[in-house]
């Protein structure tokens, strides 16, 4: 579907990620209405019974709207796995934004992608009317000075500025001339050893000075475990929880807490349960985002949970 009036948005999940997508896909909706939204949905895996019966309940429910699946696994399969320096809760499904606009039709000139730890609180509009000049592809640049600099220099870039790729405009027509899925495909096949942040490192190699500069408040990067990534400002459109701290997560971020929380409920993912933190690092996060709201019972309980893995550790590193 390329007309002219529908905003194409692409995602790129498995089946644990298509929920969280779901919540994503509603915000967008509830903050463009009067909009035709066709979301094209890549995954690594054969889409869940459970997930399929929530995407077809979406397509009955939505007039603007519906969802298209893409099953790209045997593709993923086969680039290689993941570097063991890459951080462990990736999984191969962030290779899915590459390999997703070769496989669409050739009538999409535009295509907004977007990870699924987002949430939409303005007009998605708004970005798809960007124009892109000569550029393959609109993308907010890290801001943060160990994910920028420091990140430029690591990939030995000849250019200035290290981009997210949590949030692409892609030049549907320039991508597919130039065979972009396969030069970036190749570029991680070779090198994906040396990769920390796999797609995100890869883009930006075969990219370079072919990126043009995104506003931040269309990818505000969130990350409630670092005072320098913790605010956001009042026109912000989408909001990215760019760090392990998720917003469906017990206790990780309680200045979006609430206002995620309306968007589940507002979805037809609202008998999602929100999920205890597994790390050490985040279960002291909630105990301090608990202890600071004054509920020291939860505090205490997530304090405790985060001692007795530290000591798991200790004993196991120490045997």
């Amino acid at each position: 579907m390329g007309e002219k009036n529908i905003i194409n948005i692409a995602l790129g999940v498995d089946n644990k990620y298509f929920p969280y997508a779901g919540i994503l896909m509603t915000s967008i909706l509830l903050n463009s209405l009067g909009n035709k939204i066709v979301f094209h949905v890549a995954m690594n895996e054969k889409i869940s019974v459970a997930n399929e019966k929530k995407k077809d309940f979406f397509n009955n429910l939505y007039k603007n709207a519906q969802i298209k699946i893409y099953d790209l696994t045997a593709v993923v399969d086969a680039l290689p796995e993941l570097s063991l320096y890459t951080d462990k809760r990736f999984n191969k499904a962030i290779l899915l934004r590459i390999l997703l606009p070769e496989v669409l039709a050739d009538d999409i000139e535009k295509l907004i992608y977007l990870d699924a730890d987002i949430l939409c609180i303005g007009d998605i509009k708004k970005l798809w009317d960007m124009q892109i000049p000569k550029k393959y592809i609109i993308a907010a640049s890290q801001y943060k000075k160990r994910h920028g600099p420091e990140q430029v220099k690591r990939l030995g870039l000849k250019t200035d500025k290290y981009f997210n790729s949590g949030v692409l405009v892609i030049n549907m027509a320039l991508w597919k001339r130039k065979n972009i899925t396969k030069l970036i495909t190749a570029c991680y096949s070779e090198f994906y050893e040396f990769f920390l942040l796999p797609d995100q490192d890869a883009i930006n190699v075969v990219l370079q000075n072919n990126i043009y500069d995104l506003p931040y408040k269309f990818n505000r990067m969130l990350a409630p475990n670092d005072p320098t990534l913790d605010f956001r400002e009042k026109d912000d459109i989408l909001l990215h929880f760019v760090n392990e701290a998720k917003p469906w997560l017990k206790g990780n971020t309680p200045v979006m807490e609430k206002l995620y929380e309306f968007y589940v409920n507002q979805s037809i993912w609202n008998d999602m349960q929100f999920l205890e933190p597994q790390t050490p690092e985040l279960m002291l996060l909630a105990g301090r985002n608990y202890e600071e709201k004054g509920d020291y019972e939860n505090a205490a309980y997530y304090y405790g949970n985060a001692a007795k893995e530290l000591m798991k550790f200790y004993i196991k590193m120490n045997k």
